[in-house]
């Protein structure tokens, strides 16, 4: 089975703006990622930029997210690097996810960090992504077509830079991390502010223009609405650290009130 197939299916899907939906893995133990993998999303984001996993650990995740189904291992790297972009690909995954991308030069460059030469410069390995060789011509003849780059904005310079960032030729969607813009628009957690939301209806209509899906990540079901009103096209549902924080406290809650009225009706 080729696994560019499934990655060239899941890009179409994102440039093409159908609602496409996706988890999200920090916690750098190959069960998360694989239930994670297993919960029926389009693809599962693994994140190097604030959690604390190195490349093997990446590998191992992506693998992990490939075994369980049909979901596509997109990875964020901590940083418009191509080292850093070079090396995450080569574990499998079908994209990249770059944080604090403020300029169309920087955009650019992460797409040339993206391909292989005569146009763009990364290097050629027969690693995982090629089936450690195994499928190495086919991988390095597809693999420039199939894979999935997304550019996170998160400032305010790159809201100013929406529509540049979004009509550089190979980014295929642009990304909205709601705490990161509200803390650089000094409107920290507070989406409802004037000038949040003003930020995130110049980024969308800014992307519209250059036909390009802004995605978004969402923690709070009560907001997917609002999110999607305003006129996102995909996103990001939750993280595996709150589910577990979440689910752990629900549970010792129910059973502290349920001791309680226990309790209460014993005396």
């Amino acid at each position: 089975m080729d696994p560019t197939a499934d990655m060239a299916a899941f890009r179409q899907a994102v440039r093409s703006g159908e609602r496409v939906v996706g988890g999200w893995v920090s916690i750098g133990h190959p069960a998360v990622a694989e239930i994670t993998g297993a919960a029926g999303y389009d693809f599962v984001t693994i994140d190097t930029e604030h959690a604390a996993n190195s490349i093997e650990t990446v590998e191992n995740l992506v693998r992990a997210v490939d075994a369980a189904g049909d979901a596509v291992p997109i990875v964020r790297p901590p940083a418009a690097d191509p080292v850093a972009i070079k090396r995450v690909l080569d574990t499998g995954a079908g994209g990249i996810m770059v944080p604090r991308v403020d300029s169309a030069e920087t955009a650019a460059r992460v797409v040339e960090a993206t391909r292989y030469p005569p146009t763009g410069v990364r290097g050629t390995a027969a690693g995982r992504a090629s089936g450690y060789g195994r499928t190495f011509p086919t991988y390095l003849e597809r693999a420039d077509d199939v894979l999935t780059r997304i550019i996170q904005i998160e400032t305010a310079a790159a809201v100013a830079a929406a529509g540049d960032i979004a009509g550089v030729e190979g980014v295929d969607a642009l990304f909205v991390g709601p705490t990161d813009l509200s803390a650089a628009l000094d409107v920290h957690l507070d989406f409802d502010a004037d000038d949040f939301r003003a930020a995130v209806e110049e980024v969308i209509d800014a992307a519209a223009d250059e036909d390009v899906p802004v995605g978004v990540f969402a923690t709070e079901p009560d907001r997917i609405d609002d999110w999607l009103a305003m006129g996102f096209d995909f996103a990001i549902l939750g993280f595996d650290a709150a589910f577990l924080v979440e689910r752990n406290e629900t549970m010792r809650s129910a059973f502290e009130r349920a001791a309680a009225e226990c309790d209460g009706t014993q005396r």
